[in-house]
This record gives C-alpha cells, sequence and structure tokens, in this order.
C-alpha cells in the first residue's frame, strides 16, 4: 500500500540532494559522481495527447521538445524543492500585485496547480468564473511572472468544464513555514512548458513544449522599465489540445 491502488509501481525521488536521506539516496547525485551523465541535468517533457509519449531525460536536453529558447532560473535552495522565485501573478500579461515575492515548486508529482489558500481565495475573486460557464470565452491568460519572463496558462488549463458547470482548478495548500508558503506547478503547467533540472548550477530551465501540430502557449517577455509592468508578446503560435493526465512516462 498505496501502490497496489495504482497503475504505477512507485515513485522516484528527482529533488535536490537536501531532501534525501543521505548522499546515496539521491540518485542524481549517484549518477553525477560516477560520471554516468553527459551533463549532471534531467529535462521532462509530458504529453497532452495519448498520441504523445511522456519522457524524463537523463544527461541531455532535447530541443525537439522546445518551441522556444530556453530561459534558466536560480533555484531558493532553502526548501530542498526544484523551488523558484516569482515576481507576481499576471492577467493578460498586467501584474495583478497579489503575489509579489511568491516562491513555486515545479513538482512532476503533483497533479493540479496549488498554492496557498489567501492568494487562491484572492485569484478566484479576481477570476470571476460563473459557474454555468457564461463567461468562460473573455476570462484572461493566467500568467505566472518569472524574472522578465511571463509563463501564461489559457483558461482551458485553470479552469474545470464539466458537463456545463466551471470553476476554478486551482488547490489550496498551505505549506508551512520554512518551506512555505509556496505554489505548486503540477500537471498541467508542465504539459504547457518543457522543463530541464540542472543539479550542477541548481537551476531550473523553463522553455515552450512542443506539442506534434499544435499551438504552443504564449511567452511573453516582462517589461521591468514600465511602472505598470505591462508585458510585451514575446512567442504565440496556434491552437493547443485540451489537456489529459499522463499514464505512461518514457526513460532514456
Amino acid at each position: 500500500m498505496p501502490f497496489a491502488n495504482f497503475a504505477f509501481d512507485g515513485v522516484l525521488g528527482l529533488a535536490l540532494d537536501t531532501m534525501a536521506q543521505g548522499p546515496e539516496f539521491s540518485m542524481m547525485s549517484r549518477m553525477v559522481s560516477k560520471k554516468l551523465l553527459k551533463e549532471p541535468l534531467f529535462s521532462v517533457f509530458l504529453s497532452d495527447s495519448d498520441d504523445e509519449v511522456s519522457e524524463i531525460t537523463f544527461g541531455e536536453v532535447k530541443d525537439q521538445h522546445m518551441a522556444s529558447k530556453l530561459f534558466w532560473v536560480p533555484v531558493n535552495q532553502q526548501s530542498g524543492y526544484w523551488e523558484v522565485n516569482i515576481k507576481d501573478i499576471t492577467f493578460n500579461n498586467k501584474r495583478q500585485h497579489i503575489c509579489e515575492g511568491c516562491r513555486v515548486a515545479v513538482d512532476t508529482g503533483t497533479s493540479e496547480l496549488a498554492g496557498p489558500s489567501d492568494i487562491i481565495s484572492d485569484l478566484r475573486s479576481k477570476l470571476d468564473v460563473a459557474s454555468d460557464c457564461s463567461n468562460f470565452d473573455k476570462l484572461p491568460n493566467l500568467g505566472f511572472a518569472i524574472e522578465s519572463h511571463v509563463l501564461n496558462l489559457a483558461p482551458r488549463d485553470y479552469v474545470d468544464k464539466k458537463s456545463g458547470s466551471c470553476s476554478v482548478a486551482l488547490m489550496n495548500l498551505d505549506v508551512p513555514p520554512p518551506k512555505g508558503p509556496l505554489f505548486v506547478f503540477g500537471i498541467p503547467f508542465l504539459q504547457k512548458y518543457f522543463t530541464v533540472y540542472n543539479h550542477a548550477t541548481k537551476k531550473v530551465g523553463f522553455a515552450v513544449a512542443k506539442h506534434g501540430g499544435k499551438e504552443a502557449p504564449l511567452l511573453a517577455e516582462l517589461d521591468l522599465h514600465e511602472e505598470a509592468a505591462d508585458i510585451v508578446p514575446e512567442q504565440q503560435q496556434q491552437v493547443v489540445a485540451p489537456h489529459r493526465h499522463i499514464d505512461d512516462l518514457k526513460v532514456d
């Protein structure tokens, strides 16, 4: 238990070394120390349909999974998670000033987007998603400003739309200090953004995920010189199919 109840057989821990019981329990540390990898990193690509296979690749970054350039962000090393700082949350590339200086952990083991209950409550109120879905087509892109970039999610990524009923698909998660408060980027985020985790430099790389024949999400550039922190579009392509849960993982 509890794995008898699941389709998968276990959990592979790939957090930073400080989360492991000891150096011998960190798989990345052991592979790096034994020089088994081309580079001291791993990358994650999550499919968004049954036509693709999800991959975790150790030792290299596969360009074929990226629809934009990779940019790197230093990890906040206090918690042991692959955690980075975000400047703020945006609606349609406009800062909302409700999460300035927040921290977010990128987590392949979380199926939802999650955050502190007070901020999630504020987001639900500001987004004002109608329960009958009547304003679904008018909802904004929900973005996270990381350094000079904004990583956007479309309404279909953060709204549960079932049988004509809509609700914000953001989960309350109150991580106590010192590891919290903390946002968590789970599967809906990782299906839209390809991520790379560098064990040596303690940085996380982000790029728009490339899904065959489908739209990539909007990646925007934050204008740090504007007082209102307006955002300048950097890249936009055509339509992404609705995301689905991941049932399999290919390991290279």
